[in-house]
């Protein structure tokens, strides 16, 4: 039986919302506002947040998170 050729994927850096407030500098509570204001990227898993760590230093950074990949809402 062959193995099919496994896709390089890039998965991003997740921390809890305390190791992103430990790695960044910023409060518990102000990367939680920012995780539920959809200004940094979270995914919810079981009772946790996970931080994606790199929208977190783009938001810090100034800039906007890098763009991920599927569909998104266009506003006109």
């Amino acid at each position: 039986m062959r193995r099919k050729a496994m896709m390089n994927l890039d998965f991003p850096r997740l921390g809890t919302i305390q190791q992103a407030a430990e790695a960044s500098g910023i409060p518990v509570y102000r990367v939680r506002q920012l995780c539920k204001a959809g200004t940094v990227r979270s995914v919810q898993c079981g009772r946790k947040t996970l931080v994606n760590l790199t929208s977190l230093a783009a938001w810090m950074d100034g800039g906007e998170p890098p763009p991920q990949p599927g569909i998104h809402r266009v506003e006109l």
